[in-house]
């Protein structure tokens, strides 16, 4: 055990330890945006589909952490067809992850990512109907997303910030779709043998900063000025998603 925490801890496990703060920071303020930091960058560092597992078991640990608040402020009936459609078609986004070139689901990671960004910062919100069918909608576009890319949650942030129902209630919403989406990514890359000893060791060291980072953005939440942050971090994004794609 001691000797593959010895093997693992290089330069590379340092820089993927700056991206896991700055990502909880990100997840714990917005309650989703975390992978489309992580994913992308850990792409460049350790390949896809480690990336993904990573990102799926860092990201389950801050869910944790803002679950419980996120329970009692959610609404439930609008969450169910949501989860139902990504316990369905999560395992699709991740067998077709298996089945594609590295290099093609790197570009589609950053093409995820950028265009995530761009429409998250263009102010578009989902004006059409509301219900069982716009939720299944939803959760299966973001668990496709999510099992072949890893970046699955801007899909459900699109559709829950656009209801009107209070704040709170929007973002327990995202909170509770988007680790539903996280738990049924990590057992589908559990089935398929996505997720490797070496991959529990990396996400283990990173756990502890990636929690505290995700506990430092719920502090800012409640303290600092919204649209500033959301804009800082969203144009992060783009620059991620450009920089994914060119490399």
């Amino acid at each position: 055990m001691f000797e593959g925490f010895a093997d693992i801890w290089n330069a590379e496990l340092l820089y993927a330890a700056l991206i896991a703060v700055v990502s909880g920071i990100i997840h714990g303020y917005t309650g989703f945006g975390a992978a489309l930091l992580m994913v992308p960058l850990f792409a460049l560092i350790f390949g896809p589909v480690e990336a993904i597992a990573i990102a799926i078991i860092m990201g389950l640990f801050g869910s944790v952490q803002l679950y419980p608040r996120a329970a009692r402020d959610a609404c439930w009936r609008e969450l169910l067809p949501v989860c139902l459609a990504i316990a369905v078609f999560t395992p699709v986004g991740v067998a077709f992850l298996f089945s594609l070139d590295e290099a093609v689901v790197r570009d589609v990671i950053g093409a995820c990512v950028l265009l995530a960004a761009l429409i998250l910062l263009s102010g578009w919100t989902y004006k059409g109907p509301r219900g069982a069918a716009a939720g299944v909608v939803a959760g299966g576009l973001a668990g496709g997303i999510t099992g072949a890319a890893g970046v699955g949650g801007p899909a459900l942030a699109l559709y829950f910030l656009s209801a009107p129902a209070p704040a709170a209630e929007q973002r327990a919403n995202i909170v509770i779709s988007v680790a539903a989406v996280l738990v049924m990514t990590l057992l589908s890359l559990v089935v398929a043998g996505g997720v490797a000893h070496e991959i529990l060791l990396r996400a283990v060291i990173m756990i502890p900063i990636y929690v505290l980072g995700t506990w430092s953005g719920s502090r800012l939440f409640v303290i600092a000025p919204q649209a500033y942050f959301r804009r800082i971090a969203l144009w992060l994004l783009v620059a991620t998603g450009i920089g994914v794609i060119l490399i």
